[in-house]
């Protein structure tokens, strides 16, 4: 692994707490995660004067440069996979989460969180995970180009059955999984496919395990809203 910068690392982390929600103190940056408080005054002054936090009287929030660098994130697949995500979400009723790839994990780039039911499923956007776990890293994986699917699944602690697993998810289309990533939660996961057949994304209806029979019965519906946005990606792709 390549050496890093600690400052960075710092500043990046502080980052990632301010943009998480609520806005944060000084202190509680400190508090939360275990840095000198002058250290995160010194990184949160310089946020602050790229445009990268927002002060406000009850503390630190996101600012415009953070805004605007996040919607450069995958805007053509962000933004028809919003509108892919709230369709199925309003479908099927249950929470809706998009990955996409990086390396070798998936990652949370959107999801559509439904509001149906008391008891619900919600991920954290930016959080990630081996392409190698859950319904939507395998759905993504079984995806790739055989050279990169092979390196990861070499990687696995039992190669040869995550191969026969990642064969199961190429032959019906799509990926289960049961308390893997979120102890209590079931998921099933389609891949979101580029014109070569390759996986750009994933799409993935998540349940609590109170309502683990509505996994299968929304696989349907997964399989069409996944067909519909492959298309409507490549589309806009297209010049």
């Amino acid at each position: 692994m390549a050496e890093i910068s600690k400052t960075a690392d710092q500043a990046l982390a502080v980052l990632v707490a301010v943009g998480e929600g609520q806005p944060c103190t000084p202190a509680q940056l400190a508090r939360d995660l275990r840095m000198n408080r002058t250290v995160v005054h010194r990184l949160l002054a310089t946020l602050h004067q790229r445009g990268f936090v927002i002060r406000q009287d009850e503390g630190y929030v996101a600012g415009i440069a953070l805004l605007r660098l996040a919607e450069r994130v995958q805007p053509n697949l962000a933004a028809h996979g919003k509108a892919a995500a709230v369709r199925l979400r309003e479908t099927v009723g249950e929470t809706v989460v998009m990955h996409v790839r990086d390396a070798d994990d998936a990652v949370v780039l959107l999801q559509s969180v439904s509001d149906q039911h008391v008891v619900r499923v919600e991920h954290k956007i930016g959080s990630r995970h081996s392409l190698l776990s859950g319904a939507s890293g395998r759905a993504i994986l079984a995806f790739l180009d055989q050279k990169a699917a092979e390196r990861i699944t070499g990687r696995a602690e039992d190669p040869e059955a995550a191969r026969r697993q990642l064969d199961g998810v190429r032959r019906v289309g799509y990926a289960l999984s049961h308390d893997e990533l979120q102890l209590g939660v079931h998921g099933v996961a389609v891949p979101v496919l580029d014109g070569d057949g390759q996986a750009l994304a994933s799409l993935a209806v998540l349940v609590p395990t109170s309502r683990t029979g509505a996994v299968t019965q929304h696989i349907g519906a997964l399989l069409e809203a996944g067909a519909q946005l492959s298309a409507t990606v490549r589309s806009a792709d297209t010049p």
